[in-house]
This record gives C-alpha cells, sequence and structure tokens, in this order.
C-alpha cells in the first residue's frame, strides 16, 4: 500500500485495533476509480463523485447545516472533508464515524492523508450486519447529529443493499415530517375539534395499566389471510395470548370469527368503513388524538386516546399531557408494539405485518387495486425463504422501525408468524419455535373440544 495509507493506518492501528484489522483485509481491487480534476480534486469510484469538485468545504459546511447539537454520527468516509471542518469547531463534543464499505474506506485511507484521526473526540465505528448490536447502532441514523453521505451511500447500494434501504428510510421519514409541516392547519383544527371530547376520555397512561405477558399483533398484510386458520385456532384456545390488531386487520379477522381484544386507529383520515364499531362492548379502541371526531365518538365502548412520539403532536400534548407517547415509523404497528411492550410482553408473534406485498397484494381481505399500488412497487425486499418480493419505500421504513423497537427490548422474545412477507431483523420464525410455539394441530383439536 501507499505510504499515505501506511501513515492513516497507524493512527487506526493505535485507537481502534480492530477497525484497523477489519480495514486492512478489505479487498479494493473491485473498485474502479480515477481522479478527476477540476476547481478541486475528487475521486470518481464506480462512476459516483465522492466529493464536490467545485467547493468540497462548502459542501461539508451544508451536510453541517443540516443537523443540530454538538455530537454528529457520520456515515460514510468521502474524502474526509466533514470531519476535518468538524474538528475545528470547538463547540463539537464528539464525532462517530460509521465505516461500513471497507473497501471503500480502504481506498481513501490510501490517497488522502486524514491528520484528525488523531483528534479525541472521534471514534470510527464498524458497522456489520452479522453485529448482535446492528438494530442499536443504525437507530443512529435518526439522531439530530446524523449525516448520510451520499457518495458513500450509492457507491454500497450493491454491496450493502440491507443499509442502504435503512438509510433511505431516514430519508424518506425526514421528508414526510417535512411535508407534515404543511398540514400544520388542519392538525390544529382536529385537534379544536377533539379536545372537548378527549377531556372525557381516559389517556394511554391509564391504559398501561393492563398487564399483558404474550400478544399477538395484527397488521393487515396478505399473509393474514394465509394464516387466518392457525390463528383461528389459537383464538379458540384456552389461555390464549391477547389479540391486538391494528384497525385495517378487522375485516379479515372478524370475517372468519376472530375478535381481537384492542383496535388501533392512528390515521388523520382512516375511512369510517375500517373501524368495527360493532365490536365495541367487548373491545378496546386505542386511537390517536387527531383521529377523525366522529370515529372515536361513535366507538361505544372502552377506548382510550394517545399522542404518538412525533413532533407534531408536542403541541396537542401540553394541552392534553400524558406520560407516554409511543414510537411511531409511519405504521399504526409501531405504536401496537410499543404500547404491548410497555405493559410488559415478553413474547409477542406478528402476523400481517409483511411490509412488502408478496404476490403483489397489498392487503388481506381488501380490494387490491393494481393501478393505485402498482407505481409504489418500485423495490425489492427479502423475504423469509430468501427471495425477493415487490416492496415500496415506504413499506420498507416500516419494517426498519419494527426492527429498532425490537433491538431496544432483548427481554422480549419476537416471533414472525410467515415467511411470505419482509424478514424482520431480530424476529424468530414460528416455524422455528417447535419446541416453544403450540403445535397448530394440537390447538384444532383444543378448539373442537371446547
Amino acid at each position: 500500500m501507499t505510504p499515505i495509507y501506511q501513515s492513516n493506518f497507524e493512527l487506526i492501528t493505535a485507537r481502534w485495533p480492530s477497525v484497523a484489522d477489519a480495514i486492512d483485509a478489505a479487498d479494493i481491487t473491485p473498485l474502479n476509480f480515477e481522479v478527476i480534476q477540476e476547481r478541486a480534486a475528487t475521486l470518481k469510484v464506480n462512476g459516483i463523485q465522492l466529493s464536490s469538485t467545485f467547493d468540497p468545504i462548502e459542501e461539508a459546511f451544508e451536510h453541517r447545516s443540516l443537523t443540530s447539537g454538538n455530537d454528529y454520527h457520520i456515515w460514510g468516509l468521502g474524502l474526509g472533508h466533514l470531519p476535518a471542518l468538524l474538528t475545528q469547531d470547538r463547540h463539537c463534543q464528539s464525532i462517530a464515524i460509521y465505516l461500513y464499505n471497507l473497501p471503500l474506506v480502504k481506498l481513501v485511507l490510501s490517497l488522502v492523508p486524514l491528520d484528525w484521526l488523531n483528534d479525541d473526540r472521534v471514534t470510527l465505528r464498524l458497522v456489520d450486519e452479522k453485529n448482535s448490536n446492528i438494530n442499536k447502532m443504525t437507530a443512529a441514523l435518526t439522531y439530530q447529529g446524523s449525516v448520510i453521505l451520499p457518495s458513500d451511500k450509492f457507491i454500497s447500494k450493491q454491496t450493502h443493499q440491507w443499509l442502504f434501504f435503512r438509510m433511505e428510510n431516514t430519508l424518506t421519514m425526514q421528508h414526510v415530517h417535512r411535508n407534515q409541516l404543511d398540514d400544520e392547519d388542519k392538525f390544529i383544527l382536529r385537534e379544536q375539534e377533539n379536545t372537548p371530547l378527549l377531556k372525557k376520555l381516559p389517556s394511554i397512561d391509564r391504559f398501561l395499566q393492563y398487564r399483558v405477558d404474550d400478544a399477538i399483533c395484527i397488521g393487515a398484510g396478505p399473509s393474514l389471510g394465509e394464516h387466518i386458520e392457525e390463528l383461528k385456532a389459537v383464538y379458540l384456545s384456552p389461555n390464549r395470548p391477547r389479540l391486538i390488531a391494528a384497525a385495517t386487520a378487522c375485516k379479515c379477522l372478524l370475517e372468519n370469527g376472530i375478535k381481537p381484544d384492542v383496535v388501533y386507529a392512528i390515521d388523520f383520515a382512516i375511512p369510517t368503513s375500517y373501524i368495527p364499531f360493532h365490536i365495541a362492548a367487548n373491545t378496546i379502541l386505542i386511537a390517536a388524538s387527531r383521529l377523525p371526531h366522529d370515529h372515536i365518538k361513535l366507538w361505544h365502548g372502552e377506548k382510550y386516546y394517545l399522542h404518538l412520539a412525533d413532533e407534531t403532536y408536542d403541541r396537542f400534548n401540553k394541552q392534553l399531557p400524558t406520560q407516554f407517547r409511543p414510537y411511531v415509523y409511519g405504521s399504526v404497528i409501531h405504536p401496537m408494539i410499543h404500547t404491548t411492550l410497555m405493559q410488559g410482553a415478553k413474547r409477542i408473534g406478528l402476523i400481517g405485518c409483511d411490509f412488502g406485498f408478496p404476490n403483489e397484494i397489498i392487503h388481506a381481505s381488501m380490494e387490491n387495486d393494481a393501478n393505485d399500488h402498482n407505481s409504489a412497487m418500485g423495490v425489492w425486499t427479502e423475504n423469509g425463504h430468501g427471495e425477493l418480493i415487490k416492496s415500496s419505500p415506504t413499506y420498507r421504513m416500516f419494517a426498519t422501525g419494527v426492527e429498532t423497537i425490537i433491538a431496544y427490548a432483548p427481554n422480549t422474545e419476537f416471533y414472525n408468524w410467515s415467511r411470505m412477507g419482509s424478514k424482520i431483523l431480530g424476529a424468530r420464525y414460528r416455524d422455528e419455535l417447535t419446541n416453544q410455539a403450540p403445535n397448530h394441530d394440537n390447538l384444532v383439536e383444543q378448539a373442537n373440544a371446547n
């Protein structure tokens, strides 16, 4: 290797020996690169520039302007301009650099001297899909001081697809939050409309007093229909898990004689037809505080409201404070799981949580208009059989949110009922739990006996 690499390598070895070993073992031969010299010099790797050839320092300032705080999390290395800039800031407290494409890192280390590696505030972190703490590590993508370097991300799209999708999810969510600012007037109007009603209702804090040990969280994905008979057998068995369903899943459940214990509804404009009002007498409704007013009012049974852990709910929470605000990353599945965890669940099954479109089907027991959804089926995700199925950026984002929750609940066992949907990191499959999960045939016998 080059003298520049040797100098950089010695700095890394002195501070992070395991990182140095991993970088040194990387093979750069698959990388096609060339030096581009215009106003400034940069590298072009596999057709993608690592930095601006006009003003890379101004580009680094632009990256920093998208963050807040004094602790930074940089995903990728680029040519090192951003860490070099941040180490010149006396207010900067820490700079964590997440290295995932090690051949690319090794190439840069061979050509660019990085004196800032000596700065005590800098930490290098290896990102490895096989690391047991990978979900916690990638949660840093959502931190306010996080910067995703686009060059490293796109160069790694094929070699680190799982991480590429998570980065894309993060950027999608940021875009969603920005768009929500355009809905501010609608939010205020709904809050004003709902406040008198919600003042008379208990909040999610009261609902947390219900303790749960074993639960099944039910989404409306097509795997729900595929496994509905198995779920029905569990439903009819004694001492069954608590069944917690998204409102959109209720049509399929009720058509098959399954009445959920709890129904969650959070969408601002969810259609009335999705809410099973006729089961209210024996089923609990958990409603987001910005659910349509009549949806909440017409539920003539036990019900609780919640404010999501979304910044757009901060104002409403000040007016009607709740101590617990469940996590949300775009889907009702997230607050369902988070709340169930807070109730003490030690075992959570996931069914209908497909986060993709197996056989190009969107939902169980619903109309699946291909014209409405084909345009969204522009990406792929891996299912439990190792096959690629169609998905959308939004659905993949939902899966990432579930994986994040799982990562922060190491004492709870998660298992996925179906392999036909998207693989969910941290959740085993039900067919792997033969010694722990009830046998389907036995459950059918028990149900018939009852």
